[in-house]
């Protein structure tokens, strides 16, 4: 019988004198030893959900290192949070001697224009 078959019994016995220490130390003891072994299982478990100390140590080590070229991270360093990506692909290759490379494109009104500083990399568009 199970123990909880056995925790009925004693639960729903009517009988004067038969509930005896014997069998509700019985039970008791069935009980213990189920939690004992259930405890002893949970313990040596090696399903366990989680990550091992080496793999952690691992994950770590391979978050501390860039998987692209140096030169490519001290360009991405210089981009800031929430920014924009807007690609220009300018090359002076072919291009008549003297040639500048655009890295900007602005929009603005010829007062605004008139009133800066022009950027020989920056194409100015006046509207």
């Amino acid at each position: 019988m199970s123990i909880k078959s056995n925790s009925i019994i004693i639960r729903d016995e009517n009988t004067t004198g038969a509930n005896t220490a014997s069998r509700v130390g019985g039970v008791l003891v069935e009980i213990a030893d189920t939690l004992t072994s259930y405890k002893s299982l949970i313990d040596s478990n090696t399903d366990k959900t989680g990550i091992s100390t080496q793999q952690a140590n691992e994950i770590a080590s391979n978050s501390l290192k860039n998987s692209y070229p140096s030169s490519d991270a001290s360009k991405l360093s210089g981009i800031s949070a929430g920014a924009q990506v807007n690609t220009i692909n300018s090359t002076t290759t072919g291009e008549l001697t003297g040639s500048d490379v655009i890295t900007n494109i602005v929009s603005l009104t010829q007062a605004e224009y008139d009133a800066g500083t022009p950027i020989s990399t920056t194409l100015y568009i006046i509207k």
